[in-house]
């Protein structure tokens, strides 16, 4: 069995302590690097650092304070190569409208840095790397935000729609099975989306789709085969 991945402790935010994880850098790197072209460039890359740490963070962050203000404790945050985790095991089990409401306040937190980003951007008079650093947290944590609620689990959309099942056929196993065929179906279209409007990178959007579709796959063969799944 694979032990745990290295993870460095940051700092506490309200409690909640925050960890990272080594992987998390390569994530940085990749958007540091790519697409640079000449060196005058790197500067402007380099704004992925800060942007991929305070988004990620305030994004968990909205998922953090939910589950502490639902009475179920403090949790840790993890920064990761895939983006961020917020952990609570004490909330296993949740009913369904908590668990809605602790899922759709990632996306709210991004949606309020695009907000301030987004105002400090139009208000900010000097065309330089401050601006750009501004309209890059705006633009970024708009698109987090929507790319989140999208209805493929385990992402924030995904898991706002397991809750919905839950809701209505009070049935955790067929929810969960429910959310990996429609997670399925999504990631297909999606996939085929990105090569008709390649709004996003088609490379990156059939990387996702491969990681995600796989764990959707699995949960399906696990319940086929009569496991059950902790929600």
């Amino acid at each position: 069995m694979l032990g745990q991945m290295k993870r460095w402790k940051l700092f506490d935010f309200n409690g909640h302590p925050i960890f990272m994880e080594p992987v998390f850098l390569l994530l940085v790197a990749f958007f540091v690097f790519s697409g640079l072209k000449s060196p005058d460039q790197f500067l402007e890359n380099l704004l992925w650092a800060p942007i991929l740490f305070v988004s990620i963070f305030w994004h968990e962050v909205g998922h953090a304070l939910a589950i502490d203000r639902a009475g179920y404790g403090k949790s840790q945050i993890v920064l990761q190569g895939m983006g961020g985790v917020t952990i609570n095991h004490r909330k296993v089990g949740a009913p369904p409208g908590h668990g809605a409401i602790i899922s759709v306040m990632g996306p709210v937190f991004s949606f309020s840095l695009v907000l301030i980003f987004g105002l400090a951007y139009m208000f900010y008079p000097n065309e330089d790397l401050l601006n750009t650093f501004f309209g890059q947290m705006a633009l970024i944590n708009a698109i987090w935000g929507v790319f989140n609620l999208l209805p493929i689990f385990p992402m924030d959309g995904g898991n706002i729609m397991l809750h919905a099942f839950r809701k209505f056929t009070r049935n955790d196993s067929k929810s969960m099975l429910n959310t990996a065929y429609v997670s399925l179906g999504v990631l297909a279209l999606f996939v085929i989306g990105s090569f008709i409007v390649p709004i996003i990178s088609t490379f990156f959007v059939v990387i996702l789709a491969m990681l995600f579709g796989y764990q959707n796959w699995q949960i399906i063969q696990q319940l086929k085969g009569g496991q059950r799944i902790r929600l």
